[in-house]
């Protein structure tokens, strides 16, 4: 039997958890995204619409770069989302997390859990774009409030300094553009200092303009091209979705991240596979 730790025995120290020295060395973990695209490839995601951790590591041992967790239309909690990032880490693949559009806190929880990125939807303009890097960037970047005790520092164990340098570098946000206004200002956002990323989402343009699911509609698709070109220009990464078969178009096009399935599909199509096999009795 272990004998208990008596308290004579327990390592104090005086130095604060967010000593600038502490644990000098310890590192936040590397964003995976980010290295396949600092060495000029392109990011492959899949996108995870059920809240369950077992669905994400059965995502993440296919070796995707990121999955993508969606808190905007799915009904999953914070600990659901605790767990599935938990589930991606151990394949060193990164969570990119769709927040929901509200307080502060809803920007930056993800980042907490160690999510590497994030997804803002909805952003319309220059003066949003702003909005959410300074929620979600440090200084001098941005304004985002510290806490550090939480799983992006490994709790409290990267120091101050290396903390808010490291989530200013290894993690992301993507700002979605899904409106027209946004597209109107598309160069403006794009040169603001702290846009990681343009992400453009089809679905919801479509919508906008009148066209719902008109996913190649030539306006859509003239959005879909400037966005890329924007991106890339201003050295920033160009996201959106697509098909599997579409994958080689869209990088031609300029995209360097892009999200090609979801477990929700795939399991729709594999059950009416399964049920059609009783058609013809």
């Amino acid at each position: 039997m272990i004998p208990p730790l008596r308290a004579k025995e327990l390592q104090v120290t005086e130095k604060q958890p967010y000593d600038p020295e502490t644990n000098v060395g310890v590192k936040m973990r590397p964003s995976r995204v980010l290295r396949r695209i600092q060495a000029g490839e392109v990011a492959r995601v899949l996108k995870v619409n059920t809240p369950d951790a077992t669905v994400a590591e059965v995502f993440a041992q296919s070796q995707p770069d990121a999955i993508w967790l969606c808190m905007e239309h799915v009904g999953c909690t914070y600990a659901q989302v605790e767990h599935q990032i938990r589930a991606a880490k151990i394949y060193d693949v990164d969570t990119l997390l769709r927040v929901p559009r509200g307080s502060y806190s809803d920007y930056i929880r993800g980042f907490e859990l160690d999510a590497a990125g994030l997804i803002v939807p909805h952003v319309m303009g220059v003066e949003d774009a702003t909005g959410v890097r300074d929620m979600t960037k440090f200084a001098p970047l941005g304004r985002r409030a510290l806490d550090g005790g939480n799983a992006d520092t490994q709790f409290a164990r990267v120091g101050l300094h290396d903390y808010m340098r490291q989530a200013n570098e290894e993690r992301f946000v993507c700002h979605q553009i899904e409106d027209p206004e946004a597209v109107a200002q598309i160069e403006a956002i794009a040169a603001i200092d702290g846009v990681d990323c343009l992400f453009f989402g089809p679905g919801d343009y479509s919508v906008a303009l009148g066209i719902p699911g008109q996913m190649d509609h030539p306006d859509v698709d003239q959005a879909r091209r400037t966005i890329a070109e924007v991106a890339r220009k201003a050295g920033k990464i160009a996201a959106t979705v697509c098909a599997p078969d579409q994958v080689r178009d869209y990088v031609v096009m300029g995209y360097n991240l892009l999200s090609v399935g979801a477990d929700v599909i795939a399991l729709a199509q594999y059950a009416d596979r399964a049920m059609a096999a009783f058609e013809d009795l």
